[in-house]
């Protein structure tokens, strides 16, 4: 029997969040390496969607010695837009960043039809534990990296002031896609 990749994953995901995916959905960017988006509606919670990249882990990045990313959106949304902004920049940087905690990432346009942001951060998704984002796949071992949204007005002073001062600034709020900016504060 063939091994297949994304079949593993998403049954490693559907294992660890105790939920069949709702959704699985593609795209492939021209001359880029296809990317499928797994998504699981009402988790962690009633009213939040968590979209799952499944393709990024195929590139190759230098600083990836211990496993290698995909990407995930976990927010109160119903809106899959964010799943495919997900795949957008897995696909848009694949072989060229490393999607390391702390990264930031801007577009040129929202995210979202729901939202007005069009940037955002890496960092552990929220809803797991250090040790429940590693997944040992056959062929690879895979950490699950959270994107957090935010204004691209709002990258200066979240590189400046780091993640959890940041995260800590009133009127942030991690799940909330339509949010105000909290820029200058």
């Amino acid at each position: 029997m063939e091994y297949n990749f994304e079949k593993e994953w998403l049954l490693a995901l559907e294992r660890r969040f105790n939920r069949q995916a709702t959704e699985i959905a593609e795209i492939t960017l021209s001359g880029r390496p296809r990317m499928l988006i797994f998504y699981f509606a009402d988790f962690p919670a009633p009213g939040m969607l968590t979209a799952v990249t499944a393709g990024l882990s195929n590139a190759s990045h230098p600083d990836w010695v211990h496993g290698k990313p995909e990407l995930s959106f976990t927010l109160k949304t119903t809106d899959q837009g964010w799943g495919k902004s997900a795949a957008y920049l897995a696909q848009e940087f694949f072989n060229q960043r490393s999607f390391a905690y702390q990264s930031s990432f801007a577009l040129d346009v929202a995210m979202s039809d729901d939202s007005a942001m069009n940037a955002c951060f890496v960092y552990r998704p929220q809803f797991l534990n250090k040790d429940q984002v590693k997944f040992e796949l056959q062929d690879r071992t895979i950490h699950l990296a959270g994107l957090f949204p935010m204004y691209d007005e709002e990258i200066a002073m979240y590189e400046t002031k780091g993640t959890e001062a940041f995260w800590n600034t009133p009127g942030f709020h991690p799940y909330d896609p339509t949010r105000a900016s909290i820029a200058g504060k």
